[in-house]
């Protein structure tokens, strides 16, 4: 994993914001499919802030693509957010995309201005 990468999250609700930081590899693919697959058994919706990623390596957006499995399934409990967001949207089948919105930050996990694409 990216030494610099890192998820952190706000539980508000029934919903989870996670925010993804530093630099997408392999490894932090693998590890963002481990916690979207824990929150998708707990939280209705998995809010995945994509804001702060430094660096998205390709390498790591196909590890994601190869290992969404059972994931792909249920699209509709994940948003991406943010300015790298439609690289994991793109990732999924066509069928079966997550929600893209680009959202107004006040604060990092705030969902007070929707714009859906």
């Amino acid at each position: 994993m990216a030494q610099n990468f890192s998820i952190a999250y706000v539980k508000t609700g029934k919903d989870i914001h996670l925010k993804l930081t530093g630099d997408f590899d392999g490894s932090s693919a693998l590890e963002l499919i481990y916690f979207m697959n824990n929150c998708l058994n707990i939280h209705d919706k998995v809010f995945i802030n994509t804001d702060y990623l430094i660096l998205i390596e390709p390498f790591g957006v196909n590890v994601f693509r190869y290992n969404l499995g059972l994931l792909s399934k249920y699209s509709e409990h994940f948003v991406f957010t943010g300015n790298n967001a439609r690289n994991f949207t793109e990732c999924w089948p066509d069928h079966a995309r997550p929600e893209f919105n680009i959202i107004k930050n006040i604060g990092w996990f705030s969902h007070d201005v929707v714009l859906n694409y």
